[in-house]
């Protein structure tokens, strides 16, 4: 995204608003330097007093780290600074949720794969239930996104690896918030498909083959939405 001169009504708010946008959208990457004030009051047309606000907004909404006699850089997040980012009430970013798509990709399989290889009787029947309960929730959007979640949770709870379950956990209290409109928009049909095909994987003790399933099913997922 490119910065450009603002209109002169909420110059502030739109400064921070156009500023926010490339550090979200990626434009300005983590431990990137930011333009300068002097730069940055020309890019905006505005004044010193207006950009020095912004980046006091920005440092103190975390976005952005201020080094005294250097300059302003985009600040690097660590994995609990980026799930405590999302977790704010309200609609995560475009780049928020493309992440979380894209960490669900490179994770899911293999934790598909672990939970298959351990799961217990009990185990795979908590899972048949979540997927008995999808089944029976394809007339209500919110109920069916919460059975799909649920699916997705039992497996992380069948790793016996309590580090794993805690990571899935954290990107579940992101997940149910767009499930719905992820089942809106791809309809029900090919999640059971795909469920339907871990879970026959899974009463066969076929590991690889929950795996196999479950990453065609994230693929697929992330190159529709």
């Amino acid at each position: 995204m490119g910065l450009h001169p603002v209109v002169r009504s909420s110059i502030s708010d739109q400064v921070i608003a156009q500023m926010k946008e490339n550090i979200e959208t990626g434009s300005w990457e983590p431990g990137q330097r930011l333009p300068g004030e002097m730069q940055l009051c020309e890019i905006f047309g505005t004044s010193r007093v207006t950009v020095r606000n912004a980046l006091q907004k920005l440092a103190g909404e975390g976005l952005i780290e201020t080094r005294v006699g250097d300059g302003s850089y985009v600040r690097k997040f660590s994995l609990c600074d980026a799930m405590s980012r999302m977790n704010i009430p309200g609609s995560l970013t475009d780049r928020e949720f493309r992440e979380l798509l894209e960490f669900r990709r490179v994770m899911e399989g293999p934790l598909c794969e672990l939970a298959v290889s351990r799961m217990t009787a009990a185990d795979l029947e908590r899972l048949s239930e979540c997927y008995d309960t999808m089944c029976a929730a394809q007339q209500d959007e919110e109920s069916f996104a919460a059975a799909d979640v649920s699916f997705h949770t039992t497996l992380a709870s069948c790793c016996g690896n309590q580090i794993l379950e805690a990571a899935y956990q954290m990107i579940c209290a992101n997940l149910s918030r767009v499930m719905k409109d992820i089942v809106r928009q791809r309809g029900k049909a090919s999640g059971l498909k795909y469920h339907r095909e871990i879970l026959a994987a899974a009463k066969a003790h076929d590991a690889k083959g929950a795996r196999d399933a479950m990453e065609r099913h994230m693929r697929e997922m992330e190159e529709e939405l």
